[in-house]
């Protein structure tokens, strides 16, 4: 389990067209926003990363690097760039399974028998990370609804960044009966 102002797992994936992106070395000023989408079969994920693409700018004047990952194939994840029209933003591929889930906390899902899902995937993550690789704050989910829009999570991080405000959900100690 990632605990909020706590290491997360290191994190080397090739990127199409950028080369190897590396946690430790490609962050921003004030962190990096990494964002795990379930593939090219998802049309709200393709949808997204047009969404992030618009909002690369700002998330740099806030000093923020940002890529999507998946546990696509560099093929897929191709693909699924092309879908979405995008050019600029750095998209990680083949993300292990056993990665995803046991580093990471995302939940997996079995491809669906006459869909265009892979036969497994990763479902959506979404963690700021601080430039000294602790987690400042995450999501992950189970299905592919309702998960956090970018401008919530750019509000986010500028009110965090501009009013130092701690990271929550780092308590791990005893809880009374």
């Amino acid at each position: 389990m990632l605990i909020p102002g706590k290491s997360v797992p290191e994190l080397k994936i090739e990127t199409l067209g950028y080369g190897t992106f590396d946690l430790d070395r490609d962050h921003g000023e004030n962190g990096t926003l990494v964002i795990n989408y379930r593939g090219l079969h998802c049309p709200i994920c393709i949808r997204q990363m047009g969404e992030v693409e618009d909002a690369l700018d700002d998330f740099a004047e806030l000093g923020i690097e940002v890529i999507m990952i998946s546990t696509d194939t560099g093929e897929r994840a191709g693909q699924t760039v092309e879908k979405a029209g995008t050019s600029r933003l750095r998209v990680g591929h083949d993300l292990p399974l056993a990665e995803a889930r046991d580093k990471w906390g995302l939940y997996l899902s079995e491809g669906r028998e006459g869909t265009a899902e892979a036969p497994f995937f990763a479902e959506p993550g979404h963690f700021f990370i601080a430039p000294d690789r602790t987690l400042y704050f995450g999501w992950t989910q189970s299905t592919p609804f309702a998960r956090p829009s970018i401008a919530d999570i750019k509000g986010g991080i500028k009110y965090a960044l501009d009013n130092k405000y701690p990271p929550r959900g780092t308590y791990t100690g005893p809880i009374a009966a």
